[in-house]
């Protein structure tokens, strides 16, 4: 989850790049680490089962196979994702995000979904926590997808509720220009204040509590994942936690290839998915060619997540890696961007990779609101 500054609603990819890391003062400031920013029915909640056929395409139905390279009462509890055998292509339990819509045509809550081991999508809760109050920026879901935390336009407060919006908790910001808030986990909240290069760092329990400034004087809102803080350059990784560890990572990417944004890292921070890319005249990613890898913290070694469509090894700008989880068993489920980043909207897709790199299965996201994201 990236802490992106307020310059969007949505959450488009190109939001979730981050820019050149910070030298080493800037580095050694941070004490815990090195950093820290369809269209069919939504209300057929269910999608198609997992076939045996392997689609290169976004889709209605999951695929699966060997690849090449407060409305709705709770249901049971949207839990952390199970973790599958070594070597088995089962997919883990998945909870999944579909922002609130506002429209003419649509008006529909936020939303937790639920992956079953059919390969449906069960509804577990929705609501409109923010009750129709303008936000600085987009609403942060944490991993069990209970709580929400977001920045008011207006008052320029954080925000901690319920998913439903019951159980507020108001931290002022004094106005301040901020970074989004995101989860380090289900009660632990990350946010930033100041501008870029003056940034402080701070951390609060969901309720309110716990107040801890982690840095002061940091460059540029982080990217958050698997209780890990984030600061991505051009060709490093910075990344640590709450604790004090913290690693700084120069991956062996191929030539000519610039890191784009941290998809998701292990709970132990020795593995990362990242994204990468070539570049463009113009700086359009319309005409990036991404490449995702699985990243080895210890030795910056990488091993190739291949693309779900071989159309994709060329300058199209589809497939980055967005957001995912990274198992036990050294593979992950990754939200890829099937769409471009130039496009109107995402259209994601969740591929199960190996450790090796190889597709294993594909799966669609709850059909409607195309914007969304994995949770956990």
């Amino acid at each position: 989850m990236n802490l992106g500054p307020f310059t969007h609603t949505t959450r488009p990819a190109s939001a979730r790049r981050s820019g050149a890391l910070a030298g080493t003062a800037a580095l050694l400031l941070l004490t815990f680490g090195a950093a820290a920013c369809g269209t069919a029915d939504r209300k057929a909640a269910p999608a198609p089962a997992e076939t045996a056929t392997a689609t290169a395409a976004p889709s209605a139905g999951d695929t699966s196979a060997a690849g090449t390279g407060g409305s709705v009462p709770d249901a049971a509890p949207a839990v952390a994702p199970a973790r599958p055998a070594v070597g088995s292509t089962q997919w883990p339990q998945l909870t999944w995000y579909t922002a609130e819509e506002h429209g003419q045509k649509e008006n529909d809550p936020a939303r937790i979904w639920r992956r079953t081991p059919a390969g449906t999508w069960e509804l577990v809760r929705s609501g409109r926590p923010e009750n129709g109050k303008a936000l600085n920026g987009p609403l942060a879901v944490s991993p069990d997808g209970r709580r929400v935390a977001w920045v008011e336009g207006s008052a320029r407060r954080l925000v901690i509720s319920a998913f439903d919006g019951t159980k507020r908790h108001v931290i002022p910001t004094q106005g301040q220009q901020t970074c989004a808030p995101s989860w380090l986990d289900s009660g632990r909240v990350l946010y930033g204040l100041g501008r870029e290069k003056e940034l402080t760092l701070i951390a609060v329990n969901a309720d309110g509590t716990g107040r801890k400034v982690l840095a002061t004087h940091y460059p540029k809102c982080p990217t958050v994942s698997g209780g890990w803080i984030a600061q991505v350059g051009a060709q490093t990784v910075a990344i640590g936690d709450e604790r004090g560890v913290r690693r700084a990572i120069s991956p062996r990417l191929p030539a000519g290839l610039v890191i784009g944004g941290v998809a998701a890292i292990s709970a132990n921070g020795r593995t990362l998915v990242i994204s990468a890319h070539t570049t463009s005249p113009g700086g359009c990613g319309c005409g990036w060619r991404f490449r995702n890898y699985r990243l080895d913290a210890a030795s910056g070694a990488v091993t190739e997540l291949a693309p779900v469509d071989s159309a994709w090894k060329q300058p199209t700008g589809h497939g980055e890696a967005i957001d995912g989880v990274v198992l036990a068993d050294g593979g992950s489920v990754v939200q890829v961007n099937a769409a471009t980043p130039a496009d109107g909207a995402p259209a994601y897709r969740l591929v199960r990779y190996a450790a090796s790199g190889r597709v294993l299965a594909t799966a669609s996201v709850p059909a409607g609101q195309p914007w969304g994201g994995l949770l956990g």
